[in-house]
């Protein structure tokens, strides 16, 4: 291929009960048929966190029901090696577990931490003493952060109180949400943004997004099994709008660097 292509933004999955699509009986669910749609679309690596949309059983914590996300993340890596670098899941609720988590993940090689996904996940701010306190200790630990965007003032004030940890806002979109992505990114160093979810099927917001903060601080992501993997990366790799530099940096360089791969 001509591009290595890194999809920042996925959610793997191995049991078929976190396959988030939301047309499941559409395509085949399994662990192997994601790794197939993998090389169909041309992508080397697939990172993110194992999501479940299930609602939390009233008999069991939060972390109680989290935990197991994270258990299943390494299983994947361990089945598929290189094509999945999995990011942890933490929760506010558990501050020392999410830490331990945190270690744990950092010794099988992985310095991701989501994408969070706040609100299927019981909370609505990543602001809080806990969360922070937490935050604290990944951005010591060189960790990248991946996040479904809060609103537009805690997510500004996510990046003021961690400014050495490098946090990637997910879903551009348009409008009001792509001015605001556009401006955090302008003004806070260690603020990214990847293309998954809504936006990049309008056309030109990849290119206003280079124009506007560089492609340095853009990453491909899809947000695959929910969005259509095919359709995110002919959007980047058949942009006639960017260049094959560009094109790079977006598709495969930039994660490569925050990763540490």
């Amino acid at each position: 291929m001509e591009f290595e292509i890194i999809d920042f933004h996925a959610h793997p999955y191995e049991s078929e009960k976190n396959c988030i699509c939301i047309h499941p009986t559409a395509i085949k669910r399994s662990a192997n048929e994601f790794i197939k749609d993998m090389d169909r679309c041309g992508v080397n690596l697939c990172c993110g966190s194992v999501v479940s949309l299930d609602k939390k059983p009233e008999n069991l914590s939060w972390w109680e029901h989290i935990k197991p996300l994270n258990d299943e993340a390494l299983e994947i890596k361990k089945l598929y090696g290189d094509r999945i670098f999995p990011g942890v899941t933490i929760h506010p609720e558990s501050v020392e577990t999410s830490i331990e988590e945190i270690d744990r993940f950092l010794a099988n090689g992985i310095n991701l931490i989501g994408e969070l996904v706040w609100y299927v996940q019981g909370y609505n701010t990543y602001c809080s003493k806990n969360m922070q306190t937490i935050l604290d200790y990944a951005s010591e630990k060189g960790m990248v952060l991946s996040v479904h965007p809060t609103d537009y003032d805690d997510m500004d004030k996510l990046c003021e109180n961690h400014p050495n940890l490098i946090i990637v806002g997910a879903h551009p979109s348009e409008n009001e949400a792509f001015i605001r992505h556009v401006e955090r990114a302008k003004k806070y160093k260690n603020y990214y943004i990847d293309l998954s979810g809504g936006g990049i099927y309008r056309y030109g917001m990849t290119r206003r997004l280079v124009n506007e903060i560089g492609a340095e601080k853009i990453l491909f992501g899809s947000d695959y099994p929910i969005c259509n993997l095919q359709m995110y990366v002919d959007g980047v790799r058949n942009d006639n709008l960017l260049t094959k530099e560009e094109k790079r940096l977006i598709l495969s360089d930039n994660a490569k660097r925050i990763l540490k791969i």
